[in-house]
């Protein structure tokens, strides 16, 4: 009997020190803690193949337009011989904040050919009546986002956008030494605000001094920042710890949420003192 008062007692203590932790992170870094669970819209998903035989997975919120507010448009590239099912955490994530989310199904998206094309797709939308996005979209708020190979697409989909794609997310932007012949990109042509993410633990594809020197070429308006105990697939499955502050950097970016800027911008960013984190920098951000 002794025993198991013990035991549940044990259980008990680590039932009060995670709750602690939980309500300490969320007094320490509220803006993460905010962003990092699910927004206030339930999920809408449909598939659609453009002109150019492409298919893209459509996630976007189920009360499109409510209120009047147009949703901005983020546009994903899967990493290498991904799809968008392996990114579901993240992808639902930003649906259920107020984006519209457009992802190419293509498993080899280095040249950002396919996500461009699909923000494309989406602004042709809004002008098309009788469709379901129809004047429901903010076409001048675009962002591309993605991982690994991926992310050098969403680098190519925004220089090669002619200003359509307003900011830009790489995550685990692969050392150019890994880049395939006419996928490579150029960090320093990017002319709008762009979020650096690696995991610490990406030490061969993208390791903190990559990023580092991919943000250092950026000529303009740019942050980034590493998790620690991450790899090179952390972002995979449920999105791990890179949720909130994606979500708050595009709802900054795109919205205009004032909240979600003082992650990274103002006096004191939060993410440059969030311990889950290291290597943040921000340089030149409104």
């Amino acid at each position: 009997m002794l025993r198991r008062r013990l035991m549940r007692a044990g259980v008990l203590a680590l039932a009060v020190s995670a709750f602690a932790s939980a309500n300490a992170s969320a007094v320490t870094n509220p803006i993460e803690s905010k962003y990092k669970v699910a927004g206030p819209s339930a999920i809408a998903t449909s598939d659609v193949t453009s002109a150019g035989s492409v298919t893209y997975n459509l996630l976007y919120p189920a009360d499109l337009g409510a209120g009047g507010v147009k949703a901005p448009i983020v546009t994903w590239g899967n990493g290498t011989d991904a799809v968008p099912s392996q990114y579901s955490g993240l992808l639902h994530q930003l649906a259920s904040w107020g984006f519209v989310v457009v992802a190419s199904t293509s498993t080899k998206t280095g040249k950002g050919t396919e996500m461009l094309a699909g923000a494309q797709y989406l602004v042709t939308q809004n002008a098309t009546a009788g469709s379901p996005f129809y004047q429901q979209l903010d076409t001048t708020k675009i962002a591309a986002v993605g991982h690994s190979q991926g992310a050098g697409g969403a680098v190519n989909a925004t220089t090669h956008s002619a200003g359509l794609i307003t900011s830009t997310i790489p995550i685990a932007l692969p050392s150019t030494i890994w880049v395939s012949p006419g996928d490579e990109y150029h960090p320093e042509q990017l002319t709008n605000p762009v979020l650096f993410l690696g995991g610490a633990n990406d030490w061969l594809i993208s390791p903190p001094s990559t990023i580092a020197g991919f943000y250092d070429s950026v000529p303009g308006a740019a942050a980034k920042a590493v998790l620690k105990n991450a790899d090179h697939n952390t972002i995979q499955g449920t999105g791990g710890g890179f949720l909130g502050y994606i979500t708050a950097w595009l709802r900054y970016r795109l919205s205009g949420d004032t909240y979600a800027r003082g992650a990274f911008a103002g006096t004191g960013p939060e993410i440059n003192t969030n311990t889950a984190w290291q290597n943040q920098a921000e340089k030149q951000l409104p």
